[in-house]
């Protein structure tokens, strides 16, 4: 794949480990002010651009959206200030906000059939960072769900965006996707309904058992070892 599943919700709680090097942060600054104009193609006449280039373009913003939250996390994780690495995340988060709800508005839900399986992922890691509007999220959840109902979209990704919205609601979450950190920065899953049901559901969705699936999030931010001590 061209881009991995999140494990955490944005990197303000850890992210990606992996440095940020000078090229690609360039990079992300450039395309960052390219893509904050951009829009679909033909949003306005009522067409079907070609769905190689808005598969290109979610690309292009998924690249971008992996970019902000890897050099946050490396700021974060080595002790330098985060003010303008929080800027830079905040407003890709809401270029791709803005662009997403036309996207939507445009084509429903951009599925499988329409940008390929990596593209359908694609879409929705942009609306999971599309905190600032749950109303967004809420719509495009309806729409994602009719996708996987048809077989064009990922349960997977479903089961994600079903807890993001859930939590940003004040609800228990169905699948257990969404953590929470202490001071350490060990996690631990938000509330879910009927706890004893949670490996179950989420196996229904493809998901790993959550005790696993916190391991791996520990691992993959380098704490693992950490937070097998109990606090004192």
């Amino acid at each position: 794949m061209l881009f991995r599943r999140l494990v955490t919700p944005t990197v303000s709680v850890g992210g990606h480990s992996d440095s940020l090097s000078p090229s690609l942060r360039a990079g992300a600054l450039i395309g960052l002010a390219l893509l904050a104009c951009a829009r679909p193609a033909n949003v306005h006449r009522g067409q079907r651009e070609p769905p190689s280039d808005l598969r290109a373009q979610i690309a292009a913003r998924v690249e971008i959206d992996q970019a902000v939250q890897r050099e946050l996390s490396d700021r974060i994780q080595s002790g330098q200030p985060i003010g303008s690495a929080a800027a830079r995340q905040d407003s890709v988060f809401n270029a791709n906000l803005e662009w997403m709800r036309l996207v939507l508005a445009q084509y429903g839900w951009p599925g499988s059939r329409l940008v390929g399986e990596e593209g359908s992922h694609g879409a929705w890691l942009l609306l999971q960072h599309a905190d600032r509007d749950t109303a967004l999220q809420r719509t495009a959840l309806g729409l994602l769900e009719k996708a996987v109902g048809s077989g064009d979209a990922s349960l997977r990704d479903l089961a994600y965006l079903t807890d993001r919205v859930r939590v940003a609601e004040g609800r228990p979450q169905a699948y257990g996707t969404q953590l929470q950190y202490d001071s350490r920065g060990c996690a631990s899953p938000r509330p879910s309904e009927e706890p004893a049901q949670l490996d179950a559901r989420r196996a229904s969705a493809g998901l790993e058992p959550i005790a696993r699936y916190v391991q791996r999030t520990m691992i993959a931010l380098g704490r693992e070892a950490l937070c097998a001590i109990p606090p004192k």
